[in-house]
C-alpha cells in the first residue's frame, strides 16, 4: 500500500479553476481505472424525467440478482463524472453485492448550480421506489450511496425524502463524503496538499457547485449542520485515513450516532481520496470496497 500510496502523491494534478468544464470532464474520463471491466449479466440504459429535466441512468444486473437495489450517486466534486467514470465501479458492486445497481447521471456545475444535483438525486430515488416492481426489485431494500460529492448527494437524498414525510431507503452508504463547509481540521491541515484532493480544489469545487456564501450554510448541502438527523436509515461511512475529509466525515457519524442512527464507520487506514475507484490498482483498497459491497448486499438480502 505503501508503494500505491507514494504514486498517487506523486502524480501530476492539474489546477482544475485553470480548465473548462467540459475538458476537465473529458479528462477524468479518460483517466478512468480501470480500463477493463467486469461482466454483468445485464446492462439497460434509462432516463428519469422530473420536472422538464432528462437524467441518464444505467441499470446493471448481476447474475443471479437479489431482490435488492443499489442507487448510486458517483463523485467528482459536483463538476465532473458521469456514468462512464464509474462503470466499472458500478460493475464491480453489482456482482460483489449480488443486488442489481443503477447509477445517476446527474447535472453538473457549473452549468447546474446547487440544488440541481440534489434535485436530481432526490427525484431518482423517487423513482426508483415508483419503478421498483418494473425494475424486479423490493422497494423495502433499496439503498442510496455515493463517493465524495455522491457521498453528499446520498444522504441529502434520505434527508429531504425524511423531511418530506415521504418513504426512506433502507440503507445509506457514503464513501469519504463532504458533508460540511470546509473546516479547519486536523485531517484537513495534514492531507490537504499532497493527497491527491487538495485544499484549492474544495474550494474550487465550492465555488462552482455553490450560488453564494449562504449555500455553505443550507442542510442539503451541508447535512452536518441539519438540525434533525434522527430518523434516517442505517448508515455505513467509510473514511480514508489521508483525506482532508476525513474529520468531518468521523464527526458526522458521531452525530448520526447521538441522535440513534444506526451508523457504523469505518476507516481505511493507508487510503486516500478516492480509493473506491481504484479498486483495481490496489490490493488493500479493493479488500476495502470487497468487504462493505459484500456487507451491503448481505443487508439488503
Amino acid at each position: 500500500m505503501k508503494g500505491f500510496l507514494e504514486a498517487m502523491k506523486s502524480m501530476s494534478v492539474p489546477d482544475f479553476q485553470d480548465i473548462e468544464p467540459e475538458q476537465l470532464r473529458k479528462m477524468m474520463e479518460e483517466a478512468r481505472y480501470p480500463k477493463e471491466v467486469e461482466d454483468v449479466k445485464e446492462t439497460v440504459d434509462m432516463t428519469v424525467h422530473h420536472h422538464g429535466v432528462d437524467i441518464p441512468v444505467r441499470l446493471y444486473v448481476p447474475e443471479r440478482p437479489g431482490h435488492g437495489l443499489i442507487i448510486y450517486l458517483h463523485g467528482g466534486g459536483f463538476v465532473f463524472g458521469s456514468i462512464r467514470t464509474v462503470d466499472a465501479l458500478c460493475r464491480k458492486i453489482a456482482n460483489l453485492s449480488g443486488q442489481k445497481v443503477i447509477s445517476v447521471e446527474y447535472r453538473l456545475a457549473p452549468e447546474h448550480k446547487f440544488p440541481a444535483a440534489v434535485d436530481d438525486a432526490y427525484e431518482s430515488v423517487l423513482w426508483a421506489f415508483e419503478n421498483s416492481r418494473k425494475l424486479g426489485v423490493d422497494s423495502a431494500s433499496i439503498c442510496v450511496a455515493g463517493d465524495s460529492a455522491g457521498g453528499n448527494l446520498a444522504v441529502v437524498s434520505a434527508l429531504r425524502l425524511k423531511d418530506n414525510s415521504q418513504r426512506l431507503p433502507k440503507l445509506v452508504v457514503m464513501f469519504y463524503p463532504t458533508v460540511g463547509p470546509d473546516s479547519v481540521s486536523e485531517s484537513h491541515r495534514e492531507y490537504g496538499e499532497d493527497f491527491f484532493l487538495r485544499a484549492k480544489d474544495m474550494q474550487f469545487f465550492g465555488r462552482a457547485y455553490l450560488n453564494s456564501p449562504e449555500d455553505a450554510l443550507n442542510p442539503y448541502f451541508a447535512p452536518i449542520l441539519h438540525p434533525n438527523l434522527s430518523g434516517l436509515p442505517e448508515t455505513i461511512i467509510v473514511t480514508a485515513e489521508n483525506d482532508p475529509l476525513r474529520d468531518q466525515a468521523e464527526t458526522f457519524a458521531w452525530k448520526l450516532d447521538s441522535m440513534n442512527v444506526p451508523v457504523t464507520c469505518v476507516r481505511a487506514n493507508g487510503m486516500i481520496h478516492g480509493f473506491e475507484n481504484f479498486f483495481s490498482l490496489s490490493r488493500a483498497a479493493g479488500n476495502v470496497v470487497t468487504m462493505i459491497w459484500k456487507l451491503v448486499g448481505h443487508i439488503l438480502h
